[in-house]
């Protein structure tokens, strides 16, 4: 039942979300870098918060860091919900520990994995470089697709 429901499911999701929020200690300088370089522009977008793998056709949840409520529930329902969800998606047994070496790699296909870094590390540097390869939208189980629901206006142009 909660499968059925899930994938009747659809998200908001932006990159306008809070870098520092669960940090133990957020450090002003990377806070202010985030704003800089993440968020200065703001998309957002629904998804479904089922999909499906376009390749292998399994079903995944499409939730995570972006995710802001879903269409036709109050924030506090919508929190509740992702809550609920969420909690299945991060269950030890659906998750991979990396135990990093100097010089490891690791890639993951963000179709059908969630990456959540554990703040561990105290202060020593921890460099990521993102790479995000452009492909189709996420489609729902229901053969509808992810859409664009705002984007950044184009400096000098005005929100009507």
């Amino acid at each position: 039942a909660l499968k059925r429901f899930a994938e009747s499911l659809r998200a908001v999701h932006s990159n306008d979300y809070d870098y520092g929020a669960e940090r133990i200690v957020a450090e002003e300088h990377r806070v202010q870098h985030h704003r800089q370089v993440f968020v200065s522009s703001v998309w957002e977008a629904e998804h479904p918060v089922v999909h499906v793998h376009p390749q292998t056709g399994e079903r995944a949840l499409l939730l995570g860091h972006f995710f802001k409520h879903l269409v036709g529930f109050s924030s506090r329902e919508s929190a509740r919900i992702f809550e609920l969800l969420q909690n299945r998606a991060i269950q030890l047994e659906n998750t991979v520990r990396w135990q990093w070496q100097q010089g490891d790699v690791v890639i993951w296909d963000n179709r059908s994995t969630q990456h959540y870094a554990v703040n561990d590390y105290g202060n020593q540097p921890r460099v990521v470089r993102r790479v995000t390869v452009e492909g189709e939208p996420a489609v729902a189980v229901d053969g509808s697709r992810s859409r664009t629901v705002s984007r950044p206006q184009p400096a000098g142009q005005q929100v009507a």
